[in-house]
């Protein structure tokens, strides 16, 4: 799924903008940002800080192609570092076009590149099946990657909750995620606002974005409690996907729904997979029984000839 965000991020959002964002008549030449980046520990300014399109094509092609093998899962964990270094190279090029997207695709990578990627559902796992002598067996792995990923997207929801919160007037318990009109206000933020607020059906009243306010933000803060319950984890997760869904449809913020979902994975439970293989091994063994009746009859009746043969042979 990460595979999957970042090439759809690379073909559908950096590519047709390419010149604009990299070349050197764009909004980031060469050089514009050094100050800046070097201040930061942008550390792969240090290797890769060209405007020239000879040197960009063939580089951007090269990220693509590393993002397209770790998708497929074709030494998994080499691509994955190789992506890894390569974004982390795009990224600090031009910080003017970056968003929590890219910050969020940017962890991912680093946990997953810590990870036994290519376990599963890859071109690995799949080589090694073939490989293996006799029928497959069940795959182990180490469960604390899972863990960790789980408990990163916690703390992204928890740290954002609690700075909104934390507002920006004087005194606690203050500003707009306090009085309800963040919404109101975010619809109303031509800059990264979708639609202007008059080109929706009939304007949005308060009482309907008030609420919506009140829910995001603390649903952001108690993700945590609420994902850890049992009883309470499913709905919590569908809600995080259909309010990730609104964000992209009503705000300008890159991939950064895509980004978000690829965390979701890690809290698939283990009951899916196994449905989904008993699924497959019903599939094979229907298959195998479903054998033609004329191929049978062909492979028996030269057997009966045999034993005919011999019987005539002995008497």
């Amino acid at each position: 799924l990460l595979g999957l965000a970042l090439i759809t991020d690379q073909l559908f959002q950096l590519l047709p903008n390419f010149d604009e964002f990299f070349g050197p008549g764009g909004v980031a030449p060469a050089g514009l940002h050094d100050r800046y980046q070097l201040r930061h520990w942008r550390w792969t300014m240090l290797f890769f800080n060209t405007d020239d399109p000879h040197v960009l094509y063939p580089a951007f092609a090269l990220w693509v192609l590393a993002t397209a093998l770790l998708l497929v899962g074709w030494r998994t964990r080499l691509m994955n570092v190789v992506v890894w270094l390569l974004t982390m190279c795009w990224v600090n090029r031009n910080p003017n076009i970056l968003n929590g997207g890219d910050d969020t695709m940017q962890v991912a990578l680093f946990l997953l590149m810590l990870s036994p990627s290519g376990k599963a559902l890859s071109l690995d796992s799949w080589l090694r099946r073939r490989r293996a002598p006799g029928p497959p067996g069940p795959g182990y792995t180490v469960a604390w990657p899972v863990r960790v990923i789980q408990i990163q997207l916690c703390l992204i929801y928890l740290s954002t909750g609690l700075v909104k919160l934390k507002g920006e007037g004087p005194g606690p318990f203050k500003g707009t995620w306090w009085d309800g009109t963040s919404i109101h206000y975010v619809f109303n933020y031509l800059i990264m606002s979708r639609r202007s607020y008059v080109q929706w059906p009939g304007p949005l009243p308060f009482w309907v974005t008030a609420p919506m306010t009140y829910l995001s933000v603390w649903w952001e803060v108690l993700f945590t409690p609420l994902v850890t319950n049992r009883w309470t984890r499913k709905w919590t997760l569908w809600f995080g996907v259909l309010f990730h869904l609104g964000i992209w449809l009503t705000i300008e913020v890159g991939w950064f729904t895509f980004y978000t979902w690829v965390f979701y994975a890690v809290w698939v439970p283990d009951s899916f997979w196994k449905r989904l293989d008993d699924w497959r091994a019903r599939r094979s063994r229907a298959g195998a029984a479903a054998a033609p009746v004329a191929a049978t009859a062909e492979v028996a009746a030269p057997a009966v000839q045999v034993e005919t043969s011999f019987s005539d042979a002995k008497r």
